[in-house]
């Protein structure tokens, strides 16, 4: 059984450029440890060129990936192969719209992940063109796998086609076989990820100095990279709290450091704002060890917490105390919700799991009559 993989992988000697480079590589390791074989395109997305030149790149890949693909399979067997391809929608639709009629027209399944969050917001507010496109898209599909359930809907409100949700997950290692007690002397809050203006960092600062005025007892760790203008910002605002010293800033680490840290950790803050906020890895990872997490209601975020009063439903700051302090001022409800989220990630988006149901999957549409 052959699988042929059109996604963004980026350089695979290089870190990847952001988290649907991660859960491209991601999702064909889970392809390949399956049995399968899994040959791959790897499709242009980002471009070192600035103005008009970044432009005519990404139109002439747009046009050309598509063209050279369809010509990989050209010769290629259909019945015992399929084609996955991973997308965002949005820009990409009129690209994504050639590519899945090349491979409607040469005859092979086409399975597409749609990866990343917005597509929905993209899909109500886009205009008629976008919205046709994404509908002659999706129903170009064998199936249509999801990383959010959000955007079940969206595609049954365009087409008939098969769905089926491909979270993200935690990678097999990196959470604890057992629940890791924490200490109750203190709590410790963290961020971890993009330093970025979506990710709201300076709202998170302006959260905690709020909650420290509830409790002393409260510690922040900050930790990751990020564009050097928001970076410099950000610990321009650290230096000016009165809570500074309570305040810990951390250059982006490795798996094995970062668990270490998160052992100790209580609650992840998360106001994100990014328009396309998919299923956050650093969520993942931070549920995981037990560390409840505090989000915005951007996108997926609350599906996967999978628990309304840890969601905040606005950008203000008195949002997110609110919830805080509801946590802070009872320990028992904080070990409760820790304990909760620990078991909500063991239960449904670790990388056993998430392959266990992935196989059940392809060997149902692989033993699928055309």
């Amino acid at each position: 059984m052959r699988i042929f993989f059109f996604a963004s992988f980026g350089d695979f000697n290089e870190i990847p450029a952001g988290g649907g480079q991660t859960a491209a590589r991601r999702l064909l390791i889970l392809l390949k440890a399956l049995g399968y074989e899994v040959n791959i395109y790897n499709r242009h997305r980002s471009s070192a060129l600035k103005g008009w030149r970044n432009n005519i790149y990404k139109l002439f890949w747009g046009v050309f990936d598509p063209i050279c693909f369809g010509c990989k399979l050209l010769f290629k067997r259909r019945n015992d192969s399929i084609v996955f391809f991973m997308t965002y929608a949005g820009s990409l639709i009129p690209f994504d719209f050639f590519i899945s009629t090349i491979t409607r027209i040469l005859r092979f399944r086409t399975i597409e992940y749609l990866a990343g969050g917005g597509a929905k917001k993209l899909y109500e507010k886009g205009s008629s063109l976008y919205r046709t496109l994404f509908r002659w898209t999706t129903q170009n599909f064998y199936e249509v796998m999801l990383e959010g359930i959000e955007n079940i809907s969206l595609i049954k409100n365009v087409s008939n086609v098969r769905t089926f949700h491909l979270p993200n997950f935690t990678e097999d290692g990196f959470a604890p076989t057992q629940y890791p007690h924490k200490n109750k002397n203190t709590v410790n809050i963290i961020y971890f990820g993009r330093i970025c203006e979506e990710k709201n960092i300076l709202l998170s600062l302006d959260i905690f100095d709020e909650i420290c005025k509830h409790n002393e007892s409260l510690f922040f760790t900050i930790i990751g990279n990020g564009p050097n203008e928001y970076v410099r910002k950000v610990e321009n605002r650290i230096a000016t709290s009165s809570n500074s010293h309570k305040i810990k800033r951390i250059n982006k680490v490795n798996h094995e450091t970062l668990r270490e840290i998160l052992v100790n950790q209580h609650i992840y803050l998360f106001p994100s704002n990014e328009p396309r906020e998919g299923h956050s890895n650093a969520l993942n990872e931070a549920m995981s060890w037990g560390v409840i997490p505090i989000v915005s209601s951007n996108n997926f975020l609350p599906s996967i917490v999978g628990d309304s009063s840890l969601v905040a439903n606005d950008f203000e700051p008195s949002s997110y105390v609110q919830i805080l302090l509801a946590l802070i001022n009872n320990k028992n409800l904080l070990s409760t919700k820790s304990h909760q989220v620990y078991e909500r990630v063991r239960d449904n988006f670790t990388q056993s799991i998430v392959k266990s149901n992935l196989e059940h999957e392809l060997k149902e549409i692989f033993n699928r009559k055309k």
